[in-house]
């Protein structure tokens, strides 16, 4: 019995110290003139569903929010906006979103909730989709925060209010 706890420690021991040749696929560090990032070869498969900017109270855009999607997933991209001195655009992957195993009922919304009264273009939620102009059932809410540079969950719901972005009046 003794013999067979050692044999596990030292298996555990060993097993810690394996590495692996898996490569990191992550986007995020990296930086376009496009802005829709399609010279990323990584994300040439996506089509591009929407494009937000965050003005934070000045009148250029310093971040913005890309909703890219291919066959199974969409994928939500967190983005810093820079200027040169000769006016020339930089786009930087800060952050990255992706949701998969969307329902046919529900649909992402970006930019039309406000968070008590606030228009807060930085908060991206699931929502199930409506007639209506006001939206009942927000199922899940992310905000894309300008001082940590992250995509971070919402986990407390009140408050925040989505507009349907397709609502026309008949």
């Amino acid at each position: 019995m003794k013999n067979a706890f050692y044999s596990i420690i030292l298996l555990m021991i060993v097993s810690c110290g394996h590495k692996t040749n898996k490569k990191n696929h992550s986007i995020i560090g990296m930086e376009s003139a496009s802005r829709n990032f399609k010279d990323i070869s990584l994300l040439k498969a996506y089509v591009k569903v929407t494009d937000t900017s965050i003005y934070e109270n000045k009148r250029e855009d310093k971040y913005g929010i890309l909703h890219l999607k291919n066959e199974s997933t969409h994928l939500v991209i967190f983005k810093g906006i820079t200027t040169d001195s000769v006016k020339n655009l930089t786009y930087k992957i800060l952050d990255t979103l992706s949701i998969s195993n969307l329902k046919n009922t529900e649909s992402i919304t970006i930019g039309y909730c406000n968070l008590n009264t606030d228009n807060s273009t930085n908060i991206i939620a699931i929502i199930d989709k409506t007639d209506r102009l006001k939206i009942k059932n927000i199922k899940k809410v992310w905000r894309a925060n300008t001082t940590s540079q992250k995509i971070e969950i919402e986990k407390d719901l009140s408050g925040i209010n989505c507009f349907n972005e397709f609502f026309t009046e008949q």
